[in-house]
C-alpha cells in the first residue's frame, strides 16, 4: 500500500493581500536588485512554506549571465546561462512583447524546465513588467509532496509585484547611471557651463567655469546669477537670460567675464530655456572662452600677413624702381654736366634742368610717402588704448584736412555730435583712419564739388563716422579689392594702394568694422563703427 501524498499549506487570500500590502511598503527606490529579491523570497517563504523557491534575474539587452537566488533548494550546474523556459499559457497571460518572447533568454516548452537539482515538480512564472521580461520566478516541490494545483494563480499577483519592483529598481539605476554619465560630461567639457532657474538661482555650474572665475562650486550653487557678474556684462546676458525664461530665441552672445587674477576675458555664450509642457523652467548657457580662439585668430592673421610678403616685396620693387630710375638718371646728367664745365665753375642751368630737379624732387618725395605708408601698414602709430571721445577725434581729424579743402576746392559739410559717444581707442590711430577716409574723399569729389562727414549710431553698442562725396564712386567689381595692399583705382601715379589696407589693419586692431556702399549724392560712402563704452 502506498504512503498519501503530503499537501503543503496554502495562504488565503487575506494573508496574500497582507503579503503584497508589506511589500508595498517595504521595497523602496534605495534598495539593490539582491535586496528586493531577499525580500520577496522572505514573504514567499512565509507564504509557502516547504516549496524550493528561485529567483533568475535576466537583462534581455545583453548576454550576461542570469542572477539566481534559491531558497529551500540547490541549483543545477549551469543555471546562470541557461534560457528560461514557460509555458506558452504563461506567455499568452503575462504579455510579453514578441521581440522579448523570441529572443535567447527565454524558451516556450509544455513541460516544467526545473532549475533544481533534484526536483522534477513545480511551475515557473515569468516576471514580466509592460511587455519587458525581467527573469522567472520558479516554485518546485520535494518528492512525496502532492502539487497543489492553486499555488500558482496565488504566486502570480507577487511574481508581477516583483517584477514592477525590479523594472523600478532598474529604471532607477540606469536614470542614475546616466544622470551622473551627464554630469561627468558637464563637469569636464571643454565649455563653460550654467543652469538657472526660474529665481535666477544657479543650479549648474562646472569646473571650467568655477576655474575661469576663480570660484569654488558650493560657493557659486544656490546664489543669485546677477551676484556674479561684473556691471560690464550685467545688462546683456541678464537680459538674454530673462528673454529665454519668458520662451523669446537667443542668438549668441559676447559676454566680458572676470578672472580670478583680475584679468578681463571675453566669452562667446549660446542660450537655451529648458521646458516642460510648454513652459519655461530652467536656462542652460553655453559658453567659449575666446582667448584661444582670438590668439588663434591673431595667429591666422599673422600668418597671412606672412604670406602677403611676397606680394609686399613685389609692390615694393614696382613702386620703387620708376622713381629710382628717373632719379638715378637725372641726377647723373646734371652731374656730368657740372663736371663739364670748365675750371670747376659750375654749368648754367636752363629751364629743362630745372624741371629735372622737380622731378628728382617729386620721385624721392613718392618715395618718402610709399615707406611711411609701409610703415603705417606694418605697425600703425601710437600704441595706448585710452577711452576716447568719438566727438574730439572726429573734431581733431578735420583740423589736419583745412588744407585739402582749399587746395582742391571741396566744400565740407559736417554733422558731428557732442554726444557722439566714447570708445576705447588708439587717439592717433582712429585720426589717421578719419584723416585718410577724408583725404581721399577729397581726392575723389570734383573740382567745387561736396564732401559729407558725420557721426553715426548703430543699435545701443556701436558708434562711428560715416563719410560721402559726390565723385565717381567705386565699382562694385572693386569693393571687395580696395581693403587688399597694392591695389588702387588711382592711375595716375598718385596713390600707393596702402591707405585703405591701414585704415582696415587700425579698425581690425581696435574690433571695429568697415563698409563701402553708394552716397546719397553719387559718390562714395564708407561707414566706420567702432564698440560704444557705456555712458556718453
Amino acid at each position: 500500500m502506498t504512503e498519501a501524498a503530503r499537501t503543503l499549506p496554502s495562504p488565503s487570500s487575506g494573508e496574500l493581500l497582507d503579503a503584497v500590502l508589506r511589500l508595498g511598503r517595504d521595497v523602496h527606490l534605495e534598495m539593490t536588485q539582491g535586496q528586493i529579491v531577499d525580500r520577496f523570497l522572505d514573504v514567499l517563504e512565509e507564504l509557502f512554506p516547504g516549496r524550493a523557491l528561485c529567483v533568475r534575474v535576466v537583462d534581455v539587452r545583453r548576454s550576461d549571465p542570469a542572477a539566481v537566488t534559491v531558497r529551500n533548494g540547490v541549483a543545477r550546474e549551469g543555471l546562470q546561462r541557461d534560457p528560461i523556459s514557460v509555458r506558452p499559457s504563461a506567455i499568452e497571460k503575462s504579455r510579453v512583447k514578441t521581440a522579448v518572447a523570441e529572443s535567447a533568454h527565454l524558451r516556450v516548452s509544455p513541460r516544467w524546465d526545473s532549475p533544481f537539482q533534484g526536483l522534477a515538480a513545480g511551475f515557473t512564472v515569468p516576471l514580466v513588467a509592460s511587455g519587458e521580461l525581467y527573469g522567472a520566478l520558479d516554485v518546485g516541490y520535494p518528492l512525496g509532496v502532492d502539487l497543489a494545483a492553486d499555488d500558482e494563480p496565488l504566486v502570480v499577483p507577487i511574481a508581477n509585484h516583483l517584477a514592477v519592483a525590479l523594472r523600478t529598481e532598474r529604471l532607477h539605476r540606469e536614470t542614475n547611471l546616466l544622470r551622473d554619465y551627464q554630469a561627468k560630461l558637464i563637469e569636464h567639457a571643454n565649455a563653460l557651463i550654467l543652469g538657472v532657474d526660474r529665481r535666477w538661482r544657479i543650479n549648474v555650474c562646472n569646473q571650467a567655469l568655477c576655474e575661469l572665475i576663480g570660484a569654488e562650486r558650493a560657493d557659486i550653487l544656490g546664489t543669485d546669477l546677477r551676484d556674479w557678474l561684473p556691471r560690464s556684462a550685467r545688462g546683456a546676458l541678464t537680459k538674454s537670460i530673462a528673454d529665454a525664461l519668458r520662451g523669446e530665441p537667443i542668438g549668441a552672445l559676447d559676454v566680458e567675464l572676470e578672472t580670478r587674477s583680475g584679468q578681463r576675458v571675453r566669452t562667446l555664450w549660446s542660450v537655451a530655456a529648458i521646458s516642460r509642457a510648454g513652459h519655461v523652467e530652467a536656462v542652460v548657457a553655453v559658453g567659449q572662452d575666446q582667448t584661444r580662439v582670438r590668439e588663434l585668430q591673431r595667429q591666422v592673421i599673422q600668418a597671412e600677413k606672412l604670406a602677403t610678403l611676397g606680394q609686399l616685396a613685389a609692390g615694393v620693387v614696382h613702386e620703387l624702381n620708376n622713381p629710382l630710375t628717373s632719379i638715378t638718371v637725372y641726377a647723373d646728367y646734371l652731374l656730368k654736366k657740372a663736371e663739364s664745365a670748365r675750371g670747376g665753375a659750375p654749368t648754367s642751368l636752363d629751364e629743362g634742368d630745372v624741371e629735372k630737379l622737380r622731378r628728382i624732387r617729386a620721385g624721392a618725395q613718392r618715395i618718402l610717402d610709399f615707406a611711411q605708408d609701409l610703415v603705417h601698414y606694418a605697425k600703425p602709430t601710437g600704441s595706448e588704448v585710452k577711452r576716447v571721445s568719438l566727438y574730439t577725434v572726429v573734431e581733431q581729424s578735420l583740423s589736419f584736412c583745412e588744407h585739402l579743402f582749399g587746395k582742391a576746392d571741396v566744400r565740407l559739410i559736417k554733422d558731428v555730435s557732442p554726444d557722439a559717444g566714447v570708445v576705447l581707442a588708439v587717439p592717433g590711430q582712429i585720426e589717421q583712419v578719419i584723416i585718410n577716409l577724408v583725404t581721399n574723399a577729397v581726392h575723389a569729389a570734383p573740382r567745387g564739388g561736396t564732401v559729407w562727414v558725420r557721426t553715426i549710431r548703430e543699435g545701443d553698442d556701436w558708434v562711428g563716422v560715416q563719410i560721402d562725396d559726390d565723385g565717381p564712386g567705386i565699382e562694385e567689381q572693386h569693393r571687395d579689392k580696395i581693403f587688399e595692399p597694392f591695389f588702387t583705382t588711382k592711375y595716375d601715379g598718385a596713390g600707393t594702394g596702402l591707405g585703405l589696407s591701414i585704415v582696415k589693419n587700425i579698425l581690425d586692431h581696435h574690433g571695429g568694422t568697415i563698409s563701402v556702399g553708394r552716397s546719397e549724392a553719387g559718390g562714395a560712402s564708407f561707414r566706420v563703427l567702432l564698440r560704444r563704452l557705456g555712458g556718453k
